[in-house]
């Protein structure tokens, strides 16, 4: 179970990391931000989706739905989706830009204006 664990923590890393370097080096490949990923889900572009479990244990129980549907739309258009512990650093960082984020499969350079 052990071994588990520390693979799924590895693979969520290696996620986050790529996402931070998408930042720096080809941000139109990378977004965060409840909008800006729900637009690029609706395009089918999200590759790999980042989230904290703090947005699965809000209150708000249509918030929590709609973040579970997120992940199952995702999913079914072939991605993957990642879970963050608000208690790991990963996860603490992902909180700090918002809570959500992805890694899209193409560019999606104009994004920030379509969500505007």
């Amino acid at each position: 179970m052990a071994l588990i664990k520390d693979t799924k923590a590895v693979m969520e890393i290696r996620a986050y990391k790529e996402f931070s370097d998408l930042l720096l080096t080809d941000s139109d490949r990378a977004c965060y931000g409840p909008r800006s990923v729900e637009t690029a889900n609706e395009m089918m572009a999200i590759e790999t989706l980042l989230f904290t479990d703090d947005l699965l244990r809000n209150k708000e129980i249509a918030l929590r739905k709609k973040y579970m549907e997120l992940v199952k739309s995702v999913k079914k258009a072939g991605g993957n989706a990642f879970l963050f512990s608000s208690m790991h650093v990963s996860g603490e960082q992902l909180a700090q830009s918002t809570g959500i984020a992805s890694i899209l499969k193409f560019l999606l350079p104009h994004l920030d204006e379509l969500v505007l």
